[in-house]
């Protein structure tokens, strides 16, 4: 007779069963990845070359420095799946409001700050937290991926509704890539060359949706052709942002450099390190480092955007600080600062909520209370 399976063992099992589903996969290490992608951003915005000496190791660097903006792909791919099992969850006001509080508390607090210290005209500050000047002047007027993710949730619940309707998920998806695609060559006469920056990432967002809809509703197995696609997919995707961003190629819509690229990368990186951290957690005895690997990365992923908000405006006062610092001294100075102001700002407004809805809490209770008292 066979030997009756541990809980333990049965769980491992289940684990093991589970990991062969890619799309689980990705929900499980989404912390991690979102985490690798806010370090990768930061390192974009910030980093101060350490390889001095030309060559192969200091073109390396130059290079994963130079395409540190494919962070920005992620987390739209990742917001993508994430607003699939959101949308269902509660009614429309719900919705916008859930969304609404995660990003705009944390964009309005740096923006006041900032409005302050380096003295905007009340004007300014208005359009550039409403992202009127995002729209009006330029895209960078100030933390530009913020109004850009605020107007991906605001259609969001009529693109849902369209997708939905759709018979096959995949041609819809597919229809609406190619009217992207003719959409940005039709109007790269009218479209203000700037903005190219936020709608050549609409297709990556879109193909979160439709990730997500297969992680909702269906258990894909991913096979060896399926993870070697996506390794294939990564590679294309790296080689292409290499050749847009050093070379200088381009690519059917203006600022191409940030399109075709970034989405090759964002639709295979998030799985291909999902697997990999998957693997490091799975080794005898040695998994310990991957779930450190997974914890480190998740604790920044917990405060991603917060750390976007505040990175530059307070690295580049760090900067400026030390201008006789080493390179290391002054990457190590950006690191430290920008993960504290980050974490700082990311509790303050976790619990500014917590506290709100206390409130409002007791008040409405209150109120009802009152209320009946009244009647009786």
């Amino acid at each position: 007779m066979g030997e009756k399976k541990t809980p333990a063992a049965k769980e491992t099992a289940a684990e093991a069963k589970k990991s062969k589903y890619g799309l689980e996969l990705l929900s499980k290490y989404r912390g991690a990845i979102m985490g690798i992608s806010a370090l990768w951003i930061l390192f974009f915005h910030l980093w101060q070359k350490q390889v001095t000496e030309p060559g192969k190791l200091s073109d390396f660097e130059t290079y994963i420095q130079r395409i540190g903006f494919c962070g920005v792909d992620i987390f739209l791919f990742l917001s993508g799946i994430g607003l699939v099992f959101a949308i269902g969850k509660s009614n429309i006001f719900s919705f916008y409001y859930r969304r609404l509080k995660r990003v705009f508390l944390p964009f309005f607090i740096v923006g006041l700050i900032r409005c302050i210290t380096e003295e905007w005209l009340p004007e300014i500050f208005w359009k550039n937290v409403l992202g009127i000047n995002f729209y009006k002047v330029s895209m960078y007027s100030f933390l530009w991926f913020v109004p850009a993710i605020v107007t991906l949730y605001l259609l969001f619940p009529l693109y849902w509704k369209l997708f939905s309707r759709a018979s096959n998920k995949l041609v819809f998806t597919a229809a609406v890539f190619i009217l992207w695609a003719g959409a940005s060559v039709y109007f790269r006469a009218d479209l203000r060359e700037d903005l190219y920056g936020f709608t050549n990432r609409i297709p990556v967002f879109i193909f979160g949706v439709y990730a997500g809809w297969l992680t909702k509703n269906k258990k894909i197995e991913f096979t060896k052709t399926t993870w070697f696609m996506l390794i294939a997919a990564l590679a294309t995707g790296l080689y292409y942002a290499y050749m847009a961003n050093i070379i200088g190629w381009t690519f059917i819509v203006p600022v191409s450099n940030c399109s075709f690229p970034n989405m090759l990368i964002a639709v295979s990186f998030p799985f291909v390190i999902a697997k990999l951290l998957d693997l490091l957690c799975s080794i005898p005895k040695a998994g310990i480092i991957g779930k450190v690997i997974n914890k480190f990365f998740g604790f920044f992923g917990l405060f991603s955007l917060e750390i976007y908000c505040v990175q530059e405006w307070l690295g580049g006062k760090v900067l400026a600080e030390m201008v006789e610092k080493t390179p290391q001294q002054k990457n190590l100075m950006i690191f430290i600062v920008s993960t504290i102001a980050g974490f700082v700002l990311y509790l303050a407004v976790k619990y500014f909520w917590v506290l709100l809805e206390f409130v409002v809490g007791k008040i409405v209770k209150a109120v009802k209370k009152s209320k009946t008292s009244a009647e009786q």
